[in-house]
């Protein structure tokens, strides 16, 4: 099957910001999802973010808000995904452009590397050159954060809504997720299949740089109320406090139920509506400006 081109896939995506403007205002559950596996395993305090495929820049924008120290980069194919982006969802630390991720178009390295539903987008033939990019770019201990639907769902979409497959709909497997991690540098660390709407349709995955067989140090339990008041006066009498460190592979190990990991990037209903209204506003002063 011939790939499209690089113009049918940005027509595609152009034409359908409204849609993921909706997304957005309506707290798409796909997305939320995402969301919060990427709360829970970002690093603590990354520095430099890129997301791959970022449409309208709402996820990116979320991340800015997130980590204010960090620089995020967000880079999508679609023209117009990034002009809603740099109308609507933006931030002193952000940027936005528009392009395919290429070896040598991003300088420096990146702590944290997003593709949200994006890679199962990629066409065969042009994800050993994703994989060059991606690598080249990586710092030390980064991870590398996926979502994408499972074969189940695209196979699903096939047959019951064939017309709404996208010009590239790759189905991603587990053993692509290796190939992935082998052509980047990384190792797995997480890949599980969840239910957003119906049991095993989507997939969440990291992959991580870390130095295998290093000492593990567990992140420690933050204890509230009483326990906390007790191990706090248990500590005034000690003086062998052991050292505090952070578990590469997330708050997960010792805190299975963590609470409130992904407050940083929640957004109040009526604050999403006035966010995407500068779209709109421009719209219509854009149209009324043509008549």
């Amino acid at each position: 099957m011939t790939a499209p081109t690089l113009e049918l896939v940005q027509s595609y995506y152009d034409e359908r910001v409204e849609g993921k403007l909706r997304d957005f205002t309506g707290a798409n559950p796909r997305i939320e999802a995402a969301i919060q596996v990427l709360a829970e395993w970002a690093p603590l305090k990354p520095s430099r973010i890129l997301e791959i495929g970022c449409g309208i820049g709402a996820t990116s924008w979320r991340m800015a808000r997130a980590w204010p120290q960090a620089e995020v980069v967000g880079v999508d194919v679609s023209p117009i995904s990034i002009e809603v982006a740099t109308t609507c969802f933006r931030r002193p630390n952000l940027r936005y452009w528009a392009g395919l991720v290429k070896e040598g178009v991003l300088a420096g390295r990146f702590d944290l590397v997003v593709l949200m539903d994006t890679y199962e987008h990629i066409a065969l033939g042009d994800r050993a050159a994703l994989h060059g990019a991606i690598r080249s770019i990586l710092s030390e201990e980064a991870r590398l954060v996926l979502t994408f639907p499972t074969p189940a769902l695209q196979n699903y979409g096939r047959t019951k809504a064939p017309t709404e497959q996208q010009p590239v709909d790759e189905d991603i497997t587990l053993p692509d997720i290796l190939r992935l991690a082998e052509g980047t540098g990384t190792n797995l660390v997480y890949y599980r299949e969840v239910g957003i709407w119906h049991y095993g349709d989507y997939a969440h995955a990291v992959l991580g740089r870390y130095q295998p067989l290093t000492q593990v140090a567990l992140r420690e339990y933050r204890a509230s109320g009483l326990m906390a008041l007790k191990k706090l006066l248990r500590g005034l009498f000690r003086s062998d406090q052991p050292t505090r460190y952070l578990d590469y592979l997330g708050s997960d190990v010792l805190r299975p139920s963590a609470r409130n990991i992904t407050d940083r990037f929640k957004v109040r209903a009526a604050e999403r509506e006035r966010v995407v209204s500068a779209w709109f506003r421009r719209s219509r002063i854009r149209d009324g400006s043509q008549r």
